[in-house]
């Protein structure tokens, strides 16, 4: 059985998983004292060692039987707050994008930051698995102040612009730690405007989730919007005019047909995953609001109207998923109707050529019918008077003496060169007609077994 990965300090193993490299990393901070959104844009180590010194004051504490490199550091700030990481995405080399592994810091600083944002390794898992998935986890739920509350979230890998995120809630602290990955400058832009925007609602643990949910949305519903736009076009210039299936249906065609129907199960697949990754979401919700009313009433009637408009806002998330998952199922049905008439009308050209050639072909076998008893007629000619033509063509011979005299003989002596000849050159034509016969005979044989073989 796959057991979920405990919340212990990460391994040389668990780093291995990720690509480090140094690029620039968007910081935010927003604590509960203070109204400003605190932003830093961090370059290269020299910008992280400053910001763990002056933002965290870490401490590093070694843990028992760790490299050097993984020693864990422990934020000595209480300040509650919401703190973000926002890794940006490193540059595709080749064709395509870079994974979200790919992480924009270094390898040291990456281990530094998952003890001060309490970042659970249970990341590892959802970020490898490249499928759309959600998942959460609650340690020492029984002591407050020692709990721990932590949610992964990925989008698919499958479709460009997939992002992942690490959200950790310390209740004893009231603190939010969210390390988003894959992040390119449109989302960087987005999730700032959005934690701004965020007024009572910045200090619910789940925010960073519920902008990671509406990221998604917008990814999602742009492709599918997209992709019907164009199938729109499409349907506005068939239905406007008449089109011929040799013309309008070619090769191109009907592989960008093909195309569509790929790209809009694709998109409706998708949705159908994020969909049930909702709902665990909209349950997590939920339960969320149950763990924190067991243990502070008032902090829980502070998130319960968060929670209460996350819900809401999630539902009509999958309201539009419907739609959209509909859309899609319409044009696969649409399309798959215009190929398979165009097909029939194929098939209709095919037959009416069928039936022109049948038609052919019934005049030639009338026209073979009537030459082969023009033939049947000549050769009873030939019948009837080929017996007459050969008997005259014997008597007329010099080989008979019709007026021979007494003691003449009317057969000359000479009559059996006239028979050999005769039977001699008829064995020649039937031996040369059976020989002819029999190889045309053995030939097909021939090919055929050369086929077979």
């Amino acid at each position: 059985m796959d057991w979920p990965i405990e919340d212990t300090p990460w391994t040389y193993h668990d780093l291995k998983i990720f690509g480090f490299e140094e690029r620039f990393t968007v910081a935010l901070r927003k604590l509960q004292s203070d109204e400003a959104l605190i932003r830093k844009v961090l370059l290269d180590k020299n910008d992280w060692e400053n910001w763990f010194h002056d933002v965290w004051r870490l401490s590093v504490e070694p843990h028992s039987g760790a490299n050097q490199e993984m020693q864990i550091p422990s934020a000595t700030s209480k300040k509650a707050g919401l703190h973000i990481v926002l890794c940006s995405r490193a540059s595709p080399i080749f064709e395509g994008h870079v994974p979200i592994s790919y992480i924009s810091m270094p390898r040291d600083t990456w281990g530094r930051l998952t003890g001060s944002f309490h970042v659970h390794r249970c990341i590892t898992r959802t970020i490898t698995r490249e499928v759309s998935c959600f998942a959460s986890s609650y340690e020492n739920e029984d002591d407050w102040t020692k709990s721990k509350i932590s949610f992964t979230a990925r989008m698919s890998s499958s479709l460009p612009g997939d992002l992942a995120l690490s959200l950790t809630y310390i209740p004893s602290t009231d603190s939010t730690f969210a390390v988003m990955f894959g992040c390119d400058n449109s989302h960087l832009r987005e999730i700032e405007n959005r934690v701004r925007a965020a007024t009572e609602s910045i200090n619910y643990p789940l925010l960073m989730i519920g902008i990671f949910a509406e990221l998604e949305r917008g990814r999602l519903v742009a492709m599918a919007d997209q992709l019907f736009d164009g199938f729109a076009l499409t349907s506005e210039h068939l239905e406007g005019k008449s089109w011929d299936p040799t013309r309008d249906m070619n090769d191109k065609k009907a592989q960008e047909n093909l195309s569509l129907c790929l790209r809009s199960r694709t998109i409706a697949d998708n949705i159908r995953a994020v969909k049930r990754q909702v709902l665990k979401l909209m349950t997590e919700i939920d339960e969320f609001g149950d763990f924190v009313s067991r243990q502070d009433d008032e902090r829980a009637r502070r998130f319960k109207k968060a929670g209460s408009q996350m819900k809401k806002r999630l539902r009509d998330i999958m309201n539009e998923y419907d739609g959209k998952i509909d859309e899609c199922d319409m044009m696969v049905g649409n399309t798959t109707l215009a190929m398979q008439t165009v097909w029939n009308q194929f098939a209709r050209y095919d037959s009416g050529i069928n039936t022109q050639i049948a038609r052919a072909n019934t005049n030639i076998a009338l026209e073979t019918k009537r030459d082969g008893v023009q033939m049947r007629s000549i050769a009873l000619l030939t019948m009837v008077y080929l017996p007459f033509s050969s008997v005259a063509s014997i008597f007329s011979m010099n080989m008979f003496d019709w007026s021979a005299q007494d003691g003449g003989s009317v057969v000359s002596k000479y009559i059996w060169v006239f028979a050999v000849f005769a039977v001699g050159l008829s064995a020649i034509t039937l031996f040369a007609w059976y020989y002819i016969t029999y190889r045309h005979k053995k030939t097909p044989k021939k090919d055929t077994s050369e086929i077979s073989v």
